[in-house]
Parts: structure tokens; C-alpha cells; sequence
């Protein structure tokens, strides 16, 4: 039996500070292995809660449970290891990093934090990754294809409207093969009928009853609504509303789809 290690004075035995008494885990993730607190992950994931909830088996003679060792990790398949690091940023920042309040140089790790907190369902970390990479934080704002192509892999509705709402106003102009390598040629089509709308209501003129001739066409300058992108593209968007609802902050009013619906993402051990 352990000797007990009773500290001078004290009359009783020691007892675990759980929130600071660590249990670890070995993750190995591409060729990389990461022996990490599990807290935070149980804390911050649905998918990870679950996980940890399975009883481990017993240690029976050379058996050893799964996660413990470098020998018998926790397998991630089909994940990369930078993309781990960048969440491990996260969920256990260092002291350089909250001294300084700022904890990425570039949006290549926000965009993988993203990634797996979204496959993972880590709803405050998912939060964070979009607020910051929103702008907020003094990172390059997004580009309106770059909003388009991350709210299509991971389901934000928001940045979905408004790179859309930029591009049917050229902002930036884009020829048409820019834009249907950018975005599809779903969306190009789109894009080209509602400006081809705008132009065609503006482009009769005016005729002049007292000369009898037409003034001639002027093409418009007013900026389509945001409303009338949301009309057009209400499929899609109803889709991915659907699809972001489980992480809150929806805050687009339009209605549901009932064809949407969350993949969740299990995590996959060998």
C-alpha cells in the first residue's frame, strides 16, 4: 500500500483540487502525438464528453487502455496535426499568449480552430474562432470569397450574406470566370441574373414628351438590398441556418428549412 504524504501539520490526508488535479490523454493526430489534459476537451466538446464517458476497460495484465500511453493513443483519423495544434492554442493558451492578447499572427489558425471546433461541436471555441475571425481583433477583414467558401464548409450563415451582398455589388468587381472559380457557376449565374435585374429596370430611360426623343439608357448605381440577396438565395441560406443552429448565434430571420440538418461528427478511434 502507498504511503500517504501528510504535509507538516496538517491532521488529515490530502484531498484532490479537481479542477486542478489532471488526468491526461495521448491523441495522435497525423504523425503527431499529444499527451494533453482531457478536461477541456470534455468541458468544451459534446463529442469528447461522450467519448470520456465510456467506461475504460480494466487494466488486465499487459492490457492497456486506450489513450494512456504513446504505445496506445487516441486516433484521430482524417484530421491534421497543425489544425490540432492552432485548437490546443486555444483551449490551453500559454502565458506569452495571454499577456499579450493576441493569439494568432495569421488567420490560418483561426480557420483550422474553426474547422474542429465545429466538427467537434466546441460551441464557445467555435464563438471565439468566428468573433475573431470576424475582424474584431485587429486581423485582415475577410474577403467577401473568402466569407462565401468558410461559411460553406463551416456553417455560418452570416458571412454566407455577406460576402454575397459585396460580390452582387462588385465590391471587389470580378470578371465572369473570376467569379464562377470563385464561388461556382450556381453562384455566378445567380449573381449575374440580379444585376442584369437591376439594370434591366433602370435601363428604358426617360422619354421626353415636349423634344420627343429618349434620354437614353442609364445603367443603375444603387447597391442591391441585402433583402433581396437573401430572396434570391433563400435555399441555401435556410439550409445552413438550420445547419448552425446547434451552435447558437443565428441571427439571420429567415425561415427554416426543413432539409437542414447537422451531421454530427463522431470522432473516429482505432
Amino acid at each position: 500500500m502507498a504511503e500517504q504524504i501528510m504535509p507538516p501539520g496538517s491532521r488529515s490526508a490530502p484531498h484532490r483540487v479537481e479542477e486542478y488535479y489532471w488526468r491526461t490523454v495521448v491523441f495522435k493526430v497525423g504523425d503527431g502525438l499529444f499527451r494533453v489534459p482531457r478536461g477541456q476537451f470534455i468541458a468544451q466538446s459534446e463529442v469528447f464528453a461522450g467519448m470520456f464517458a465510456v467506461p475504460s476497460p480494466a487494466e488486465n495484465g499487459n492490457v492497456s487502455v486506450e489513450g494512456e500511453s504513446d504505445e496506445n493513443p487516441i486516433v484521430l483519423e482524417g484530421y491534421e496535426e497543425k489544425d490540432f495544434k492552432a485548437l490546443l492554442g486555444v483551449l490551453y493558451p500559454s502565458m506569452f499568449i495571454l499577456t499579450r492578447r493576441q493569439h494568432f499572427v495569421d488567420q490560418a489558425e483561426l480557420t483550422s480552430v474553426l474547422k474542429l471546433s465545429t466538427r467537434w461541436e466546441m460551441h464557445e471555441v467555435r464563438r471565439y474562432a468566428i468573433t475573431q475571425l470576424s475582424g474584431r481583433s485587429g486581423l485582415r477583414s475577410l474577403t467577401p470569397v473568402e466569407k462565401i467558401a468558410l461559411a460553406r464548409a463551416h456553417w455560418v450563415s452570416d458571412w454566407l450574406i455577406e460576402g454575397l451582398v459585396d460580390l452582387v455589388n462588385d465590391n471587389p468587381k470580378l470578371t465572369p470566370d473570376e467569379l464562377e472559380a470563385s464561388v461556382g457557376l450556381r453562384t455566378a449565374f445567380r449573381i449575374a441574373r440580379l444585376k442584369l435585374e437591376r439594370n434591366l429596370s433602370s435601363a428604358a430611360g426617360t422619354y421626353c414628351y415636349t423634344c420627343g426623343r429618349n434620354s437614353g439608357t442609364r445603367l443603375s448605381t444603387e447597391p442591391i438590398s441585402g433583402e433581396l440577396v437573401r430572396e434570391t438565395f433563400k435555399d441555401e441560406i435556410d439550409e445552413m441556418v438550420e445547419a448552425e443552429r446547434p451552435y447558437g448565434l443565428v441571427n439571420t430571420p429567415m425561415v427554416v428549412s426543413s432539409r437542414g440538418a447537422v451531421n454530427r461528427i463522431a470522432v473516429r478511434i482505432q
